[in-house]
């Protein structure tokens, strides 16, 4: 179920799923207008890292709403990492944010930064049926969409 991942430069040991898909599963997102989204479809202990977000490093985003931009932590050099968008490579590319202080209680994934590579760290116990939910950091993703209520 789960291997040990270590950060090179401080020793520093994370727990890690070892089959993403086992865990998750894809579908039309709770969050009204924001298309499809990522769930659970078993439990996922609170404190695991899901996998890491798969794409390739750019020195300028192309696809800004789901490039990340991040502070190495081997370096602290700065790294935008644009998406493989294909579903089945890079699920985490479906992996929706809050738009509104409403949503922002689902919260439940934060982004850690491990061997320059990014990966979704549980913030707490996600149920079978819960959708995956991440803060984007300030970004304007949701900007134009107005406020609504949660399904």
């Amino acid at each position: 179920m789960k291997h040990k991942l270590t950060r090179k430069h401080t020793g520093e040991k994370f727990e890690c799923l070892n089959e993403i898909w086992d865990f998750i599963e894809i579908k039309e997102s709770n969050i009204p207008d924001a298309g499809v989204g990522v769930f659970a479809k078993e439990d996922i202990p609170n404190n695991v890292l899901l996998t890491w977000y798969k794409g390739f490093q750019v020195h300028k985003a192309i696809n800004s709403g789901y490039t990340w931009n991040f502070k190495s932590d081997i370096n602290q050099k700065p790294i935008k990492i644009e998406p493989d968008l294909c579903i089945t490579s890079n699920p985490l590319a479906r992996v929706n944010t809050f738009a509104n202080k409403k949503e922002y209680k689902l919260l439940n994934l934060k982004v850690i930064p491990i061997n320059d590579r990014l990966y979704y760290k549980t913030i707490k116990k996600i149920k079978k049926g819960q959708e995956l939910i991440v803060d984007y950091k300030n970004t304007k993703y949701f900007s134009n969409r107005p406020e609504k209520k949660t399904k």
